[in-house]
């Protein structure tokens, strides 16, 4: 089983790690393609928009309410840049051949929101949602 690890590297910052054994560009349709968001992200969810290019919006209605943000940066399929909630989020996919390495980065304007969020659970989060990407990339290689 591969392992999440959460740190906070500095006073504002938050970054989970975890390798997927699946190829690079898998994982990046994984958080890109909004047909398969739902399957990961949770019951309910459903994606109002999602424009994946730099300036690029998206919105997505979950049990929770609704979390929306912009696209920064979209260099497929390595890096996405993009708002989220409170925060600047950036992904990186290191490509490692037949597995690849997420690094997310939370970037946030205070330490005490940094502190918050840790407060509610980021690595508990992470490993429930990693877990669902795991069956959604395992269901990816079955299709090819």
């Amino acid at each position: 089983m591969n392992e999440t690890t959460v740190t906070t590297p500095n006073e504002l910052e938050i970054r989970v790690e975890r390798i997927f054994d699946a190829p690079r560009a898998h994982v990046f349709s994984v958080w890109t393609d909004p047909e398969l968001i739902p399957e990961w992200w949770g019951a309910g969810t459903v994606v109002e928009e999602m424009d994946v290019r730099a300036g690029g919006t998206y919105r997505f209605r979950t049990s929770n309410g609704v979390v929306e943000g912009e696209f920064r940066e979209v260099d497929a399929p390595e890096r996405l840049v993009q708002t989220f909630m409170n925060h600047l989020q950036t992904l990186e996919f290191e490509d490692l051949g037949d597995r690849t390495k997420l690094t997310q980065t939370m970037r946030f304007e205070t330490t005490d929101e940094r502190d918050t969020t840790m407060q509610y659970g980021v690595e508990e989060g992470a490993k429930g949602g990693f877990a669902r990407v795991d069956e959604v990339l395992q269901r990816l290689a079955f299709d090819a």
